[in-house]
C-alpha cells in the first residue's frame, strides 16, 4: 500500500515538473499557440517562420514591419502576437484588438504601424492568451522574436540578418 502511494507521489512529482517546467520552453509555449489566433504574413515558399509579440505603438516594432516584404523574400513566415505593453485598458490594446478583428488583419496590422488610423473593431480575439504565453516565456518588451527552435530574440533585428538567423534555426529544428 505505502508503495503504491509512493509511486502514484511520484508519478504526480513527475507530471507538475513537466507541466510548471519542462513544456514551459519558448517553443512549447509558442506551440500550444493557435495560428489562426495570429496575424500572420506568409512567403509562397516559406523556409522558416518567426513569431513576434508587438505592439502598434512600439517604434522598433513599426521598423521591424517595415521591413517584412525583405524579411519574406528571404522565405520566412511572420506570425504576430498581440502585446499591449500598457496592457488591457491601454489604447493600444484597442488598436490590436481592432487589428485582429479587421476583414483584412493584415492590412489592417500594415497600415497600424503606418500611423494610419484604422476602424475601431471588436470581436473575440485570443490577444489574452498572447499576454499569458508572453509572461510564461518571461517576456517584457517588444518587439519579442521567437525562433522555430524556441531561441528568443529580445529586441529589433534588421530584416538580412534575422532571415538568416530564422532559417538557421529551422534547420536545427529539422536535424
Amino acid at each position: 500500500m505505502k508503495k503504491s502511494i509512493i509511486i502514484l507521489l511520484a508519478i504526480a512529482g513527475l507530471f507538475w515538473l513537466y507541466k510548471t517546467q519542462i513544456a514551459v520552453t519558448p517553443r512549447g509555449v509558442i506551440e500550444d499557440l493557435d495560428e489562426a489566433g495570429m496575424v500572420v504574413f506568409s512567403p509562397d515558399h516559406v523556409k522558416s517562420t518567426i513569431t513576434v509579440f508587438t505592439d502598434t505603438s512600439c517604434g522598433y516594432c513599426v521598423k521591424l514591419h517595415r521591413e517584412i516584404g525583405q524579411t519574406m523574400a528571404g522565405g520566412v513566415k511572420v506570425r504576430y502576437l498581440g502585446y499591449p505593453r500598457a496592457g488591457v485598458n491601454s489604447r493600444s490594446f484597442k488598436t490590436l484588438v481592432s487589428i485582429w478583428c479587421a476583414h483584412n488583419a493584415q492590412q489592417a496590422m500594415t497600415k497600424a504601424k503606418m500611423g494610419i488610423a484604422i476602424e475601431t473593431r471588436n470581436c473575440s480575439t485570443q490577444i489574452d492568451r498572447h499576454m499569458e504565453a508572453a509572461k510564461r516565456i518571461g517576456i517584457t518588451g517588444t518587439p519579442t522574436i521567437v525562433l522555430q527552435d524556441g531561441t528568443v530574440i529580445p529586441g529589433y533585428m534588421p530584416a538580412g540578418k534575422l532571415v538568416e538567423f530564422s532559417n538557421q534555426a529551422a534547420q536545427s529544428v529539422v536535424n
